[in-house]
């Protein structure tokens, strides 16, 4: 579509050694669109969701809860039916149209988007973020630090702590008591400041300490306590990047009468699963499960981040058992591709559409709740971060499997060959991990104690100046 964007074509009967190769300038617009495309997935998928959530702000505080549950399945079941049209029509299209075209659809679609979205903006609720979210964890830590000799005292009672105007939190939480020193007043030496002294700053500045407020401790305590559970997620994300289906079943029967159904095309049983789940998860699960657990919400965000871990930890070991008959039959045949329906991959499939319905729309409502109103983008971009370290921790078991089942000679499990090598290996390792993983999980869920437990103490307005009770 662009001139000179890409090498000239090959002549016909020309070997592919024969051909042009791509020089520099092709490169670069190649790593130009790839940019691009970062940029504009790394500012849209946390801050999107984000977005959504900010316009249900102004429902009372009782009904919030459950819609934003509603929400948060509604916006990934629309994820899943996107993706499901991805591999079926979109690739259709590039195989049979073209990839100009290809790439065309989906730009028209991004267009009308952008435009519906400029012309909807006078009717969003916007909300004010803060504008030193970092800076204020930051000089959170830094202040705790520089306190660290400060004695606490025995209760935590008001006149004691730095704190902001008219703020609905006047005394920091008891959870990670050692982190109120960065606020506490009596570590400056000097308990007659006043409000109007530090109008112009967040920070109480006396000699060579700081002390910060109130607020700023309990959103560096926020961030620090989710960070287990955060970890613990990480194989759901190793788990959701694994591809190695897409060969299994191009070694496999994919007939369907007459039509040979495209690998790649099996994995939208998984996001159908993930968006059929979501789609009626409040209408039918949810009243079904209230009335067994009792919960508003038929199972906690703790729990359906937990039935997520085992659901993908299940996905690993059936994706074992399968391969390992694949191999088995394609071993006793005289052909490469085993006798076997690839419809047998449906189940490992349908089972890791059902970890992502719980798991990370568990883990989306879990961060959006539990962080301060005011990391509302960077608790929807702790998703996006599990997945790129679940995708950097499976590119790194993946090199370990690798060359350790090469020694002395031997295949690897990962062989290009499916059937020299030993991927049922490979996903027993993982089902292994994911159980270790659900123990370290449910560990880390205790030790983060209740839910929604959080003082409110974010005003809806914009912060005051800080002072001193």
């Amino acid at each position: 579509m662009i001139p000179g964007a890409q090498p000239p074509p090959c002549g016909v009967g020309l070997a592919p050694a024969q051909c042009t190769p791509p020089g520099p300038r092709h490169l670069a617009w190649l790593i130009a669109g790839f940019t691009f495309l970062s940029i504009g997935a790394g500012g849209i998928r946390p801050c999107s969701m984000a977005f959504g959530a900010d316009q249900f702000s102004r429902h009372p505080k009782e009904q919030r809860s459950r819609i934003l549950q509603a929400y948060f399945n509604a916006y990934y079941a629309s994820i899943g039916v996107a993706f499901t049209v991805a591999v079926t029509v979109i690739v259709y299209v590039q195989d049979n149209v073209g990839w100009k075209a290809g790439f065309a659809v989906p730009m028209g679609l991004m267009t009308l988007s952008a435009v519906s979205f400029l012309l909807g903006s006078r009717l969003y609720i916007k909300e004010k973020g803060s504008k030193q979210m970092f800076s204020g964890i930051g000089g959170a830590i830094l202040a705790a630090v520089k306190n660290y000799r400060a004695r606490l005292p025995v209760k935590t009672e008001d006149g004691v702590y730095h704190h902001l105007k008219d703020c609905k939190l006047t005394v920091p939480t008891d959870k990670l008591r050692f982190l109120n020193k960065a606020c506490m007043i009596s570590s400056t030496g000097n308990e007659d400041s006043h409000g109007d002294d530090v109008a112009t700053s967040e920070w109480h500045i006396n000699g060579d300490r700081r002390l910060c407020t109130v607020d700023q401790v309990e959103q560096l305590k926020s961030a620090i306590r989710i960070l287990p559970i955060w970890s613990s997620t990480v194989f759901l994300a190793q788990a959701i990047s694994q591809n190695y289906a897409v060969l299994q079943a191009n070694e496999m029967d994919r007939r369907v009468g007459a039509f040979r159904v495209p690998g790649c095309s099996l994995t939208m049983f998984n996001m159908v699963t993930m968006s059929l789940w979501s789609g009626s998860y409040d209408r039918w699960i949810a009243p079904a499960l209230r009335r067994v657990t009792g919960n508003p919400r038929g199972l906690t965000m703790k729990q359906r981040i937990g039935v997520g871990l085992l659901l993908a930890t299940m996905a690993m070991a059936v994706s074992a058992a399968v391969e390992g008959a694949r191999r088995r039959l394609a071993l006793a045949g005289t052909g490469t591709a085993a006798p076997m329906s690839a419809f047998w991959l449906v189940p490992q499939f349908a089972l890791m559409g059902l970890a992502e319905a719980f798991g990370v729309i568990g883990e989306l409502e879990f961060f959006y709740t539990e962080l301060p109103k005011s990391m509302a983008s960077f608790s929807m971009a702790l998703l996006y971060m599990a997945l790129g370290v679940g995708n950097l921790v499976n590119s790194f078991i993946v090199k370990v499997v690798d060359e350790a089942s090469r020694r002395g000679g031997r295949t690897s499990w990962l062989s290009s060959d499916l059937n020299a090598g030993h991927y049922d290996y490979y996903y027993w390792l993982l089902a292994c991990l994911g159980a270790v993983n659900f123990v370290y999980f449910l560990w880390c869920a205790w030790a983060y104690g209740e839910e929604e437990e959080n003082v409110q103490w974010e005003e809806d307005g914009e912060a005051e100046r800080p002072v001193v009770a």
